[in-house]
């Protein structure tokens, strides 16, 4: 699980700092940080941040030989709601760039380097989940945020 969520940090990493033209979102939100687990409580100025979040490990098939295991990861984007907050527009702004944001991350992840995560050892598939979208209560933050389940199908030797 470890390497699963190593591998889906840098490539949020990359993606934050790609240009929308080329399927990352650096021209529709800069990304402050992105997290290897959920702190709970992040710091405003972190604000936009992704969170990795290892979820569960369930196994799919096991040999005498071999394991295989559903390692699911839950990927959040949150935004701090107060700084996309306009009196004068008709629309929350941020909930826009949310959606536009996650189906950039969809897509990225979906890059066929991607689907076995850039070649990692024993990575089989990579599939993504329905995105949802919430709002969440994080210390004096009022975040709205969209989430995604990433299952990562991954095969290892068993040992002896």
């Amino acid at each position: 699980m470890e390497s699963v969520v190593d591998a889906l940090v840098a490539e949020l990493e990359l993606f934050k700092d790609t240009l929308s033209a080329d399927g990352g979102c650096s021209d529709i939100m800069t990304i402050e940080a992105v997290y290897w687990g959920d702190p709970g409580i992040i710091p405003v100025n972190s604000y936009p941040a992704f969170t990795v979040q290892p979820v569960r490990d369930l196994p799919d098939i096991e040999t005498t030989g071999y394991e295989v295991r559903d390692l699911e990861v839950l990927v959040t984007l949150l935004i701090d709601s107060r700084a996309y907050w306009d009196a004068s527009v008709l629309e929350a702004t941020g909930d826009r760039q949310l959606v536009q944001v996650m189906e950039r991350v969809r897509n990225w992840l979906r890059r066929d380097h991607n689907r076995s995560l850039s070649g990692l050892d024993g990575t089989r598939e990579l599939s993504i989940s329905a995105t949802d979208y919430m709002v969440q209560v994080r210390g004096s933050v009022l975040a709205k945020s969209a989430q995604v389940t990433v299952t990562v199908n991954k095969q290892r030797n068993r040992e002896q």
